[in-house]
């Protein structure tokens, strides 16, 4: 036998002993996302709500948690009613550890047949006004939200988190719960910004990024910036609306990963309380949430 072909068997033989791996060596948690900005207008909800359908849509099982105490999101979606409920318990409650019952009974479906029953909503509540002053007395608070939603996580394969417009412990829990957790892939869960082309947006981005890389800091921990979304983009508004979108495309980290026009579809599907792939599913604006979905890494 030629060295070659003695080279060659053993390599064989080797591969056959060891195949490549069809799983990741590490098991992945599920995705976690939050779309944040404290600034408010610049479509937090619209984002969260319209990746979260589109998820769904390609047959993902998705949740969404409506974490902005003014409830937008939950009213859009048709739920209002459900935030003044009496005598039910709230995520805060979940999070402040005085709640009894199953995080499960506070989920409602989107019943519409293109989700599937993949499309779930963790809807606000009127006492989550309370949840900066709440989370002050609970111990380490910053996990308050990942000890309330762990018993849902096996569930799902994205969770998506619609921010608060504050950058208070209530950011702060949501910032930690979308860390990259022990042997998670880096950019598979983390933050996601929705911007205008102004100069307001890039102050308040600075004071997002300023609170990240404090909370980081002091928890020693990693949370990944997956990207800027540049929504209500119209070029019309004049020069230095193209200026700012080129300044934030001019960034390298994070990226921008969609520029969205100023369309009506999101604003009539958000009034008329009916989601936006449901309502208005070949525009657009339907289309921007499909391939901005698909940035995700799921």
């Amino acid at each position: 036998m030629t060295y070659v072909k003695g080279l060659a068997q053993a390599l064989t033989m080797w591969l056959e002993a060891h195949p490549s791996p069809t799983t990741p060596l590490t098991a992945q948690p599920v995705v976690r996302v939050i779309v944040a900005n404290q600034k408010g207008g610049v479509g937090k909800t619209f984002i969260s709500s319209g990746m979260a359908q589109a998820l769904a849509e390609a047959g993902h099982r998705v949740l969404i948690v409506d974490y902005d105490p003014q409830g937008h999101l939950t009213a859009e979606l048709g739920f209002e009613d459900l935030m003044y409920e009496d005598d039910v318990e709230t995520l805060l409650m979940h999070m402040d550890g005085t709640a009894k019952g199953d995080i499960h009974d506070l989920l409602v479906a989107l019943d519409h047949e293109r989700f599937g029953e993949r499309l779930h909503l963790l809807p606000a509540s009127d006492d989550a006004f309370l949840r900066d002053v709440a989370l002050s007395k609970v111990s380490f608070s910053e996990a308050a939200l990942e000890r309330a939603l762990e018993p849902l996580e096996s569930d799902y394969d994205v969770i998506i988190i619609d921010g608060p417009p504050s950058l208070g412990l209530n950011m702060d829990t949501a910032l930690y719960y979308v860390r990259r957790r022990d042997g998670e892939l880096s950019d598979r869960s983390g933050v996601i910004t929705p911007v205008w082309a102004n100069k307001a947006s890039h102050r308040a981005f600075r004071l997002l990024r300023s609170q990240m890389e404090d909370l980081c800091r002091k928890g020693r921990i990693t949370v990944d910036y997956l990207g800027l979304v540049i929504n209500a983009y119209d070029s019309r508004r004049g020069k230095l609306v193209k200026e700012n979108r080129d300044q934030w495309e001019r960034s390298t980290s994070p990226t921008v990963l969609a520029v969205i026009g100023d369309l009506k579809e999101g604003r009539e599907a958000a009034d008329g309380e009916i989601p936006l792939l449901e309502y208005a599913p070949d525009s657009e604006h339907a289309q921007a949430m499909r391939d901005l979905a698909k940035e995700l890494a799921v």
